[in-house]
């Protein structure tokens, strides 16, 4: 009969967990630094190194996470939704929602102002000039800046 393996001790475990990840890390850094290395070609070799690199930033994200990367490509939830999350998500949509209508509100704003300029005879180089004004002395035009003079 076999015997139940014993458990390491914390004090083993923590010595693996951190040389994993200082493993992971030199991998990380070391295996891109080796495949740009001259000669540069695309042989086994250098896709085993593309390999370890990427199996490496998977253990990495995992660990600091607590999600793998095909988990966050893939966006798996980690838990279902509380009642409190959605009702803060319909705050939310509401939100996108006012702020789309202040969107559109402000494209048919600037869709006006420029109909003007070119009314004016103003060139789309003025109207940028313009614009830039506008937002570099926070919503004040050219006029308004030389009255405070």
């Amino acid at each position: 009969m076999s015997q139940p393996q014993e458990q390491p001790p914390p004090s083993q475990r923590e010595k693996y967990a951190k040389a994993v990840h200082n493993a992971a890390l030199f991998a990380v850094i070391a295996c891109p630094v080796l495949a740009l290395i001259p000669p540069r070609k695309l042989d086994v070799y250098t896709l085993g190194l593309v390999g370890v690199t990427g199996y490496s930033a998977n253990y990495l994200v995992a660990e600091s996470t607590g999600r793998t990367v095909w988990q966050h490509v893939s966006r798996q939830a980690i838990n279902t939704p509380t009642r409190l999350e959605k009702e803060q998500g319909s705050v939310v949509g509401e939100l996108q929602k006012e702020g789309r209508g202040s969107r559109e509100t402000w494209k048919m704003q600037r869709r006006k102002e420029i109909e003007q300029d070119v009314e004016e005879g103003k060139g789309f180089g003025d109207m940028i000039v313009d614009q830039i004004w506008h937002v570099w002395n926070q919503g004040k035009s050219a006029d308004e800046e030389e009255e405070e003079e």
